[in-house]
């Protein structure tokens, strides 16, 4: 097992050579240096100072955003990577690993009323941003900021594990902060702990995967923190009211075939809540399972759960 840090979390491969351990460190090094949006001179941040103009993109910041906008619209719009200065403006404009959990905010948070009415108006089926893969060039609507959050840890580790299978790489792992991309388990199965939200030291379950798959967890109960006016707020916001979402779901994790899709499809969970989150996720996704992690502590589940409970001696929820 190899550990490391990057873009503000704990990276963990398994099944790597000690050169491509370094490839692993060189590769989330190179995803953090342009998408992050903590770095004033990131990449990623410079595109946010240039809402209103088009700009010249690399390779990687382009397809890491032209990947969040098909997952906009795949989400329904539930998944919007456009909130960036609302959840500054809310408080979280830096990294947690800068700042301690529930750190009351110094600053007074900003009114931002007719600002939010202006972006519960932008977003629709065709959103406002302009992006032209013949010249690689973005535009956004002034004052429009790209959050790359949730979703560039668990694309890049997708990306990633498509490095090594190319490379010939049969069996292996690569871990983003608890986001994990598996693949090989067909002949050597993987056990997926979950992590109770209320007692992170005790796992709640555990799943054995038997084929090549991402499992993403999302928490509202992880990052939080008090604003000027000693309102608790987290990072999980819904695009239909652009406030902290607040439902009955306080953590969900999704299996799919693509790391990308269990990470973005977890955050839309805690949006939509138990009932019409599980019935999305069965109606429009219907190669992802999820576990879902109640505010009273009951356990519920959605999807084709049972293939990875069953295997594992257990009875489906």
């Amino acid at each position: 097992m190899h550990t490391f840090r990057a873009m503000n979390t704990e990276f963990v491969t398994q099944g790597l050579s000690e050169a491509e351990q370094g490839e692993a460190e060189s590769w989330f090094a190179f995803v953090e240096k342009h998408l992050t949006r903590f770095d004033p001179g990131s990449e990623l941040s410079r595109l946010n100072r240039s809402a209103g103009r088009p700009f010249m993109a690399t390779p990687i910041l382009f397809e890491a955003v032209s990947v969040a906008v098909d997952y906009y619209h795949w989400a329904d719009g539930v998944f919007n990577p456009f909130l960036g200065q609302l959840l500054t403006d809310l408080g979280y404009g830096r990294s947690f690993g800068e700042t301690a959990a529930e750190e009351e905010v110094s600053s007074q948070e900003p009114d931002r009323t007719e600002a939010n009415a202006r972006l519960l108006g932008a977003f629709g089926p065709e959103i406002g941003a302009k992006l032209n893969p013949l010249l690689r060039s973005i535009e956004l609507p002034p004052a429009w900021s790209v959050d790359l959050g949730g979703i560039a840890k668990g694309w890049s580790a997708e990306k990633f594990a498509g490095m090594m299978c190319r490379k010939g790489i049969a069996h292996g792992a690569v871990s983003a902060g608890g986001d994990m991309m598996l693949w090989g388990g067909e002949d050597r199965p993987q056990q997926v702990n979950i992590a109770d939200p209320f007692a992170l030291d005790r796992d709640m379950d555990s799943l054995v995967i038997r084929r090549n798959a991402g499992v993403a967890t999302s928490s509202r109960l992880k990052r939080k923190w008090l604003d000027g006016e000693g309102q608790e707020r987290h990072h999980i916001l819904d695009p239909r009211t652009m406030m902290p979402s607040l439902t009955d779901v306080v953590q969900a994790t999704v299996i799919h075939p693509s790391l990308t899709a269990a990470e973005v499809y977890a955050k839309c969970l805690l949006i939509l809540g138990l009932q019409a989150g599980a019935a999305w996720l069965e109606r429009k996704h219907p190669a992802a399972a999820a576990v879902l992690v109640c505010e009273d502590g009951s356990v519920c589940t959605a999807g084709f759960i049972e293939a990875y409970r069953q295997e594992n001696g257990k009875e489906a929820g």
